[in-house]
């Protein structure tokens, strides 16, 4: 009878108590149901409460908890469980934001996990179209193909990633950003000017008229 009394309370907790509190138990409590916190934290659809469960809970069923937050469908929140759970399948976390289409926490997941697979991360922001987070990705990820990232923001009329992929890209073909940035002439205008300011932008320029100008005098 004692032993119904207890799992009596246990369920009334459950059912009753906020999401926060379901969190702060399982953190503290000895004798906390983990896998029926899990299941009642799963039935609210919170994915933020999952995910603070598996980062706290020294109890977590990490599998279950993953597929919870694929189904819920919030980025951010399997970006955040593949940086701080001590398990996660980071392949299928990938897959999940692609699928997402969310090239921000595909960005985010490539500085913070670990084991990421960088060229299929980058396959996807390419087949996204978003041109910020390849610049990002360029700026920031610790492997990146530059060439056919170069390829790719070459394509842009967004001006100011081909200015920001030259100071801080490290492999950069100045040359071909120029030209694309002369072709627009008012929509470049002002990032020209920029590049003339910046230290890295001038040098190379200056390289590449150099280069222009011996050129020209052999021939001549």
């Amino acid at each position: 009878m004692i032993f119904m009394d207890k799992k009596i309370v246990k369920d009334d907790f459950l059912t009753t108590a906020s999401s926060d509190e379901i969190v702060r138990s399982g953190r503290s409590e000895p004798d906390f149901d983990h896998k029926a916190g899990l299941a009642e934290l799963v039935r609210r659809g919170g994915p933020r409460h999952v995910y603070l469960a598996g980062a706290y809970w020294k109890d977590f069923d990490y599998a279950s908890g993953f597929k919870a937050l694929s189904a819920m469908g919030d980025p951010e929140y399997i970006y955040r469980a593949g940086w701080y759970w001590k398990e996660f399948n980071r392949t299928a976390g990938l897959e999940r934001l692609i699928e997402l289409k969310n090239p921000r926490y595909i960005f985010y997941a490539g500085l913070d996990w670990k084991g990421f697979d960088y060229g299929r991360a980058f396959q996807a922001l390419v087949s996204l179209g978003d041109v910020e987070y390849i610049f990002y990705a360029g700026a920031h990820w610790k492997e990146f193909d530059y060439e056919a990232g170069f390829d790719e923001l070459i394509k842009t009329d967004r001006m100011e990633y081909v200015y920001k992929a030259g100071c801080l890209w490290r492999r950069f073909d100045f040359l071909r950003a120029w030209k694309r940035m002369e072709y627009f002439v008012d929509d470049g205008e002002e990032w020209r000017g920029r590049a003339f300011d910046h230290e890295r932008w001038r040098n190379a320029l200056r390289l590449i008229w150099d280069e222009l100008w011996e050129r020209e005098g052999a021939r001549s």
